[in-house]
């Protein structure tokens, strides 16, 4: 996860702070109409404009209270009701590849409590379903499939889970893959119960 500073050496931190968050102007800016958007034929920026800028970018005008931060459509009403409904099915990848680093980033900048709880509340109701999913058996169509819903953050949690089951696998049965084909009882000297 990314700190509200960033991290230099990390890709995920550097890609998740280049996200385009909507923003509205209070004052003008000269000369950067262009550099922020390359389709308009402004030079400047003119007050009460609405232009995305990268996160790195707003903390700084922020702080000056040159903008005011809009709420992304990925954390909107709409979405928070998709969650809701099943935070599983959500594709956070298509609306926002850092989800979650993107909202402690936000959060860092903002201070408002409603961003944090809603990425809290979705995370946790995904988290669970992610590790079911990640120790289960799937064909590899149904993983491809899991794996483009998910977001960076919980592609890597995805991964670690499947590894650490891959190892538990080879440690506990030699390193052939654990089927898992229902419940199965065993007696104490570990012999198959059922004449199995």
């Amino acid at each position: 996860m990314v700190d509200s500073g960033g991290d230099y050496f990390s890709v995920d931190s550097v890609l998740a702070e280049e996200t385009a968050i909507p923003c509205l102007f209070q004052c003008g800016a000269n000369g950067i109409g262009r550099a922020l958007d390359p389709s308009s034929g402004l030079e400047d920026v003119n007050p009460g404009a609405n232009v995305d800028l990268p996160i790195w970018l707003l903390t700084e005008l922020a702080k000056r209270d040159m903008i005011t931060i809009k709420q992304p459509k990925w954390y909107g009403e709409r979405m928070r009701r998709k969650i809701q409904a099943g935070a599983g099915v959500e594709n956070l990848r298509l609306r926002c590849p850092y989800f979650y680093d993107v909202a402690l980033l936000l959060h860092s900048i903002e201070r408002g409590p409603a961003l944090a709880e809603f990425a809290m509340k979705t995370f946790q109701a995904r988290y669970k379903e992610l590790l079911i999913k990640a120790h289960t058996n799937q064909t590899p169509q149904e993983m491809t499939r899991l794996q483009s819903l998910l977001c960076t953050e919980e592609a890597v949690l995805f991964e670690a889970a499947r590894q650490s089951m891959s190892a538990f696998s080879r440690w506990r049965f030699g390193g052939r893959p654990l089927a898992m084909k229902g419940p199965m009882k065993r007696r104490l000297d570990g012999a198959r119960v059922n004449g199995h």
